[in-house]
């Protein structure tokens, strides 16, 4: 059986030295959240996320918009907290109503309050292998995965947010990646090939025991269900949970990424 990852422990682990390092800094960072529309799993990540803010000592702002507002008005609002100096780092809550331009309003946060790291100059640096920080969930793996050089690693999902980031991260530290998606053929072929299996598709179950090799570590950034099975257990050496795993790690990552932001 797998050893079972206790993402709130290390998350609460990380809050207790953030904690600490927040009370030196002069000025206290502060995050600022946009977020459009009124979706359920939405208004949850960005409560958990103003929880852990206030835990750990630093200001939490939301701005709500209604589906309606135009996407120039959210531009508008993003440029306004880009030149205020209180603001360390400026996000945006997806998934974004189907009729805004993500790439457009992502691109007008500036790069130095880009807490998500998806700007196209922080994600040209993470390629490049020189980034200043790492996108959220990115860190959240790289703080749960060790012994990456040489390691087969296979990722399903190919998002801009975890994904993409992720291969290139997990290549440049000397790990061989194969990104994958959930509509992949035979992706069962890719998957029992991995030392490391990461799953972020958001597809509940998609991840099955017989797709996973012996011994493997299984890593599950899936959303409120998880992408992976539970009886993925009996044949992986590791297994992150979902909820309790990658998801605390995640969300101290970010607010971690808020204090260098702000330094």
């Amino acid at each position: 059986m797998a050893d079972i990852f206790d993402g709130q422990k290390l998350a609460k682990e990380k809050e207790e030295k953030l904690k600490a390092e927040i009370k030196k800094v002069k000025i206290k960072p502060k995050l600022v959240v946009v977020l459009v529309g009124d979706d359920p799993a939405s208004r949850l990540y960005v409560e958990l996320k103003k929880e852990a803010a206030e835990r750990v000592g630093i200001d939490f702002e939301l701005k709500k918009f209604k589906k309606s507002i135009s996407q120039d008005s959210i531009i508008a609002y993003i440029q306004e907290k880009n030149g205020e100096k209180a603001t360390s780092g400026i996000m945006v809550q997806l998934p974004l109503p189907k009729n805004f331009d993500e790439f457009k309003i992502r691109r007008s946060i500036h790069p130095f309050k880009d807490v998500d790291c998806l700007h196209p100059k922080n994600l040209g640096m993470l390629l490049l292998g020189k980034p200043t920080y790492y996108p959220a969930a990115v860190k959240a793996v790289l703080a749960i995965i060790k012994n990456l050089k040489g390691r087969k690693v296979v990722i399903v999902g190919a998002s801009n947010l975890v994904g993409k980031p992720l291969a290139m991260v997990l290549s440049n530290l000397g790990a061989t990646v194969t990104l994958c998606r959930s509509t992949t053929r035979n992706l069962a072929k890719h998957t029992k090939m991995a030392d490391i299996l990461v799953s972020a598709t958001g597809k509940p179950g998609l991840i099955k025991k017989e797709m996973v090799k012996k011994g493997a570590v299984v890593i599950d950034v899936g959303e409120t269900k998880g992408d992976v099975e539970e009886d993925v257990a009996q044949v992986a050496s590791f297994l992150t949970p979902v909820p309790g795993g990658v998801g605390p790690v995640t969300v101290v990552s970010l607010l971690e990424n808020v204090v260098k932001l702000s330094s």
